[in-house]
């Protein structure tokens, strides 16, 4: 779409009775009718023995479905049997010790710590029946931790547990389970002189542009430290190690982030006065109301495409439409 002045708006859509005691015998139940009249006396421990072993018509004894794990012979109680009922909430699985979610992964490596990063990751990954990037690698005191980001790869990672050994043939024990996302990795010492080097190599004084597409997974941060877009003091450090370039930039790509909001990005209206094409392209936003959040930059060109919001327009008349009133109320963009 273009708007006045040549400015450009490129979008994309991208049996019913009382239960009491007898005061007169504790170990008996008595059931009444309507009329108040008893009808039966059973004894306590009757009824329990019943629930606890009810016999199949194949002579198997089996548990009562209302007593699940409280019967004898039974090492689990109540919610570590049920674990297993519930794997895909992410409890562990009774017979495997691995648990698994719809989401972040992590890898628990016992006694890591013993062992080179590049021998653990590059055997399991030559193991591994699907192709993953291991996120955040560290050794937490006798143990080594990463991330993965899918279930897939949790899943396939576990799948090599009982192959994982190490040089002297010694068997090596993973354990999986489901997580949040990493850490973020704390913006001091190592952490910046990495991202320096990032950003050194992201920047294109040319244009000048700052491509920050995918950013936590950039090969010099990804296997060491987490480092989201989504989080303002990720955001804040590179705006502060940046802060000579900025005035001019006229190109941000922020595109791949994972971004939900624009919350981290409000300072950009002041940081980046000459700013005039971005790119928020392939994230999870869901509305373009988050577009408030850099209301006043000079923008005469965004990219939206493959963000939930397109989808939200019956067809791409409609959903032009739509975005070129908000767009219009944001930045004062109105198209001929």
């Amino acid at each position: 779409m273009t708007g006045r002045g040549g400015r450009t708006f490129n979008f994309i859509r991208g049996g019913g009775g009382d239960r009491r005691n007898d005061g007169s015998n504790r170990n008996e139940l008595n059931f009444t009718s309507n009329r108040n009249r008893s009808i039966r006396r059973v004894p306590r421990n009757f009824i329990q023995h019943r629930l606890d072993e009810d016999v199949s018509m194949d002579g198997e004894q089996q548990r009562h479905p209302f007593n699940r794990g409280r019967g004898r012979g039974n090492p689990l109680r109540g919610s570590q049997q049920r674990r297993g009922f519930n794997n895909r909430r992410g409890r562990p699985d009774s017979q495997s010790q691995h648990a698994f979610g719809p989401g972040w992964h992590r890898i628990i490596i016992t006694n890591g710590s013993q062992y080179d990063r590049d021998f653990i990751l590059n055997t399991i990954a030559s193991l591994s029946r699907t192709p993953y990037q291991p996120i955040a690698y560290s050794v937490l005191g006798p143990n080594s931790v990463f991330f993965v980001e899918s279930r897939p790869a949790a899943e396939a990672i576990a799948a090599c547990s009982t192959k994982f050994s190490g040089p002297d043939s010694h068997p090596i024990i993973l354990r999986v389970d489901s997580y949040g996302a990493p850490p973020t990795a704390p913006m001091i010492g190592p952490v910046e002189d990495r991202l320096k080097a990032t950003l050194t190599r992201r920047y294109d004084a040319s244009g000048p542009v700052l491509d920050l597409s995918n950013f936590p997974g950039s090969p010099d941060l990804v296997l060491d430290f987490y480092v989201p877009l989504f989080r303002p003091s990720v955001v804040m450090k590179i705006f502060t190690l940046l802060s000579d370039v900025l005035n001019s930039l006229l190109v941000l790509d922020i595109s791949n982030n994972r971004l939900t909001s624009l919350d981290a990005f409000q300072k950009l209206t002041t940081l980046t006065p000459n700013l005039k094409a971005l790119n928020v392209g392939n994230n999870k936003l869901r509305e373009i109301y988050p577009l408030d959040r850099i209301k006043g930059l000079p923008l005469v060109e965004i990219n939206l495409e493959q963000n939930s919001l397109c989808e939200k327009f019956p067809n791409r008349d409609d959903y032009i439409r739509s975005i070129q009133y908000l767009l219009f109320e944001i930045f004062n963009f109105q198209p001929t």
